[in-house]
């Protein structure tokens, strides 16, 4: 409205225009800017000139903005969402003078300018006006590779501009846009691209040059090489990629992590009774990082930030950690004035997007009731889920002006960490936080079920691990084919695996050698996998799988089944199996039969009625029950819900007379106890 308010005062617009140009925008909603071009009131040639005289800077019109060619580099220095939140586009990215040029519908405001340079970590953030629909199609286009984003902007407010000026990917030449008003003497390399007059000779934008593709920016993970100026190099062995000068030395990943606890350190010495505090978070966070086999770059990101969370937030007996910023009104008004202080003060060291994200979204809560974003669940930063935990728990054990007021033991602090589960903390993070701190995973007492999880993905086969620790079974984690291979040990009870492994393979190959061992040392295995292919399922049953599971899955259902798993193959490793049809269903003993290529006579009592089934390698070959044969038989005695069986091993099977396999026949036989036809 102010826009709105400032073009009326200033005798731009007539009462009749202020009104007319009013209605449109309540009407639609949109912003007062689209509201004065879509009533013609004015040109957007005019509109940018007034806006940039209001915001004291140059413009860019929709027309430079949609033939522009924006570097990757560039595109990295602000994520898409707070693009999106903020109407800001990056557009230049200066790596010699550490600056950035973006374009937003309005300078100035919001603070806008220093939300960008906190989370971009640039020394400086220029920014200059444009048309707000230009932005988001700018957005669109390079954001979301969507190379139409400008067509409904180019045909109904630049009819003059080619068609192949809005699609063609590569940059297109064109008169240079009018001179912008306000801002004083603009001079950089970029100039063309804004609304400025271009100076003398000018040198061409290496990203709009007229008719040639921009040279395109080095890859994350490869730096110029001085003496050939465009070959590329990769990063040396061990370095942290990103945004790092082109030139000059690598540091290591874990030196650097070092240089800064030793920073930390000395800041906090006087802390008292917090002394350590981020040392001992930082070390407590890559534990948690390495159980659950985060990438080396998400590792590192998660324990810089550990170690930079408290920076520049210290005041007096605030401790703001995620748990007294919940129960604390005044901690959590502290925190929202000073939670990007670590960025703010370190701003010009160039720290990962990663940590960035990490340290913005400490305080948010898993149930959406955190700050700045309300973010909830898996929404949240997987890292500051982490941090948020292990600061607290830190908090808790050594320091006594807790919310508790003394220090608690590690059984008790454990105990408040999983009541928060699901309200400030992440549930399974914290069972996984307990499983580690207590060293349940270490104690592998005899009898103890060994199950190991094969799965690329740390944070899904997370909840897994801990609901089969709570059945129970010791669990050991495997992240890719030639780790399961080395963990294939004697004792193994079950496998749960995925089938796609990445590059390091599938798990098909893995049940390949597990059925190459001796039948009574085969574990038992449960694919829990994206693929749900016909041919995919086929292939595990045939290999001799126990189960085959489609994500996503209840966790509780595939530990439930695993143990149900690691019973059957206990069974099977004596003569006969004898049981009550109330503890085990008919549906599951077949099952466990076929999916161990077992072969016998399975006899059935239910009361008076006697029933058998004959298999010959997990298959089956013929069933009596009754008056009924074949497959009808089959079918009738899946209703039972009481009576025994018994499994003779040594019973010879008589000529096949079912040719259904064992997968089929309980299919079919559970549609037809769904609509009640037996």
């Amino acid at each position: 409205m102010h826009v709105l308010t400032w073009l009326r005062d200033r005798g731009v617009l007539s009462p009749g225009d202020y009104e007319g140009v009013l209605h449109q925008a309540q009407r639609t909603g949109e912003r007062i800017e689209e509201a004065l071009l879509d009533t013609g009131v004015l040109s957007e040639a005019e509109l940018l000139k007034h806006l940039a005289s209001l915001y004291g800077t140059r413009f860019v019109s929709t027309e430079r903005l949609a033939k522009a060619t924006i570097g990757r580099r560039t595109l990295e220095r602000v994520p898409r969402d707070l693009a999106e939140r903020l109407h800001a586009f990056p557009v230049v990215f200066d790596r010699k003078k550490h600056s950035l040029s973006v374009v937003v519908a309005a300078p100035g405001e919001d603070d806008v300018e220093k939300q960008l340079q906190v989370v971009s970590g640039v020394r400086e953030v220029r920014s200059y006006v444009a048309r707000p629909a230009a932005i988001e199609a700018a957005i669109a286009k390079f954001y979301r590779d969507d190379p139409r984003a400008f067509a409904d902007l180019a045909y109904r407010q630049m009819p003059s501009l080619d068609r192949l000026d809005v699609f063609d990917a590569r940059p297109v030449g064109g008169p240079s846009a009018p001179t912008g008003a306000g801002g004083g003497d603009f001079q950089d390399p970029f100039a063309q691209l804004m609304g400025a007059a271009p100076p003398k000779a000018p040198t061409p934008a290496p990203w709009l040059r007229g008719g040639a593709p921009a040279p395109i920016e080095p890859p994350r993970g490869t730096v110029d090489t001085p003496e050939s100026g465009s070959a590329r190099m990769p990063l040396p062995e061990g370095t942290i990629p990103g945004d790092l000068p082109d030139d000059g030395p690598r540091v290591d990943p874990e030196t650097h992590l070092e240089a800064i606890n030793v920073l930390v350190s000395l800041l906090e010495r006087d802390r008292g009774d917090l002394r350590g505090h981020s040392g001992q978070v930082a070390r407590l966070c890559r534990r948690l990082a390495e159980r659950v086999g985060l990438s080396a770059r998400s590792r590192h990101d998660l324990v810089l930030a550990a170690y930079l969370h408290d920076v520049g937030k210290t005041t007096g007996s605030y401790h703001l950690t995620a748990l007294n910023v919940a129960k604390y009104e005044g901690h959590r008004l502290q925190a929202q004035k000073s939670r990007l202080a670590p960025l703010k003060l370190l701003e010009s060291a160039s720290i990962p997007e990663g940590a960035k994200r990490i340290l913005a979204h400490l305080y948010e809560r898993f149930d959406g009731q955190g700050f700045p974003d309300r973010l909830a669940g898996k929404d949240i930063p997987y890292g500051a889920r982490v941090l948020a935990l292990a600061e607290t728990y830190a908090d808790l054990i050594g320091n006594p002006r807790n919310p508790y007021r003394r220090v608690l033991s590690v059984p008790q602090a454990l105990s408040v960490l999983r009541e928060l589960g699901g309200q400030l903390f992440d549930p399974t993070l914290a069972d996984l936080l307990v499983h580690l701190v207590v060293g349940d995973q270490g104690e592998v007492a005899g009898g103890r079920p060994q199950a190991l999880v094969v799965d690329p993905d740390p944070e899904e086969t997370t909840v897994l691990e801990m609901r089969l620790l709570e059945h129970g079974f010791a669990v050991t984690v495997a992240r890719d084919m030639s780790s399961a291979l080395e963990k294939l040990c004697d004792g193994l009870d079950v496998i749960v695996s995925e089938v796609d492994l990445g590059g390091g393979g599938e798990g098909f190959e893995l049940m390949e050698r597990v059925a190459e061992r001796a039948e009574d040392e085969r574990p038992a295995v449960i694919f829990l996998t994206t693929r749900s292919d016909r041919d995919a399922v086929t292939r595990g049953f045939d290999l001799g799988a126990a189960d085959f599971l489609v994500k996503p899955a209840s966790a509780e259902v595939v530990a439930t089944k695993a143990g149900q798993a690691v019973e059957g193959a206990a069974q099977r490793k004596v003569g006969g199996v004898s049981g009550s049809l109330r503890e085990m269903s008919l549906p599951d003993v077949v099952q466990i039969l076929a999916n161990g290529r077992r072969g016998g006579r399975l006899q059935i009592t239910a009361g008076a009625r006697r029933g058998e089934i004959h298999f010959c390698e997990g298959q089956i070959h013929d069933a009596s029950f009754g008056e009924a044969r074949g497959e009808e038989a089959f079918y009738a005695m899946l209703a039972l819900e009481d009576g025994s069986f018994h499994l003779d091993p040594g019973a010879s099977p008589p000529q096949r007379v079912i040719h259904t396999s064992a997968e089929g026949l309980l299919l079919e036989g559970m549609r037809r106890l769904d609509e009640g036809l037996v």
